[in-house]
């Protein structure tokens, strides 16, 4: 009775979002600019196709709770991410000092270019009664591109391709397979949780690889992000 409960009330949200959206979606995104007819019908068919993913998932998984996906959420969100940098740094010598610094690159890239799109797309967030963890801000109020579903499959890109975790054959192995599991389970997490349509997170997931790819060639050696660090320390590098 409760999961029907919140098969209905989804339904009941999706339907008066359209109707708000018809008006809106028609002048544009935010109100002000226009959206071209073909560019409307599309963002309609990905929203009802987004809640017809969604009802069917929670049928086919009546066990997964929104405790599970709110913590698969919280697990990908850059406010985990970024102090985990930190905290890595601070590890050495367990974890080379390369590892943070990198990590750190990425993760402003990401933000860059996430937000850039966002600003520039402004599409609004589905209609859900289901809020973020964490307050979204700025660029990040809006949907399109899923920077959760990005940053996701960047890490466990960064974990898998450029620098594994182990070197050892099955452990690595089980460990990437572990890493990717969670990425998408992250994906899903977004959209189970009403907080971005199916096209914005398969667009997040597109350019996580292609970030991926990107930071593949900037990735530093120990060397280098040694001397970068004693730079902005302004210590001798050791001889």
């Amino acid at each position: 009775m409760i999961r029907q409960n919140e098969l209905n009330q989804r339904k009941s949200d999706f339907l008066l979002a359209k109707q708000r959206d018809l008006k809106g979606e028609c002048e544009g995104l935010d109100g002000k600019r226009k959206v071209p007819e073909r560019l409307r019908k599309f963002l309609d068919w990905d929203a009802e196709l987004t809640n017809q993913l969604t009802s069917l998932m929670q049928v086919k998984l009546p066990s997964l709770t929104k405790s599970e996906t709110k913590f698969m959420e919280i697990s990908g969100s850059g406010y985990i991410w970024l102090p985990a940098c930190a905290i890595l740094y601070f590890m050495h010598p367990l974890v080379p000092k390369q590892l943070p610094v990198n990590l750190l690159i990425a993760f402003l890239l990401d933000i860059i270019v996430i937000g850039l799109l966002k600003a520039f797309a402004r599409r609004r967030r589905p209609p859900t009664s289901n809020p973020d963890f964490f307050k979204s801000i700025g660029p990040d109020q809006y949907s399109f591109p899923s920077g959760h579903a990005s940053r996701a499959i960047l890490i466990s890109f960064i974990f898998t391709e450029i620098n594994p975790l182990f070197d050892l054959g099955y452990l690595n192995l089980g460990v990437s397979l572990l890493l990717w599991v969670w990425s998408f389970s992250v994906c899903f997490s977004r959209i189970l949780n009403g907080r971005h349509y199916l096209f914005d997170v398969l667009v997040g997931v597109i350019i996580g690889f292609v970030e991926g790819f990107f930071v593949s060639y900037l990735w530093m050696s120990s060397e280098r992000a040694e001397n970068i660090l004693n730079f902005l320390s302004d210590e001798a590098p050791e001889i």
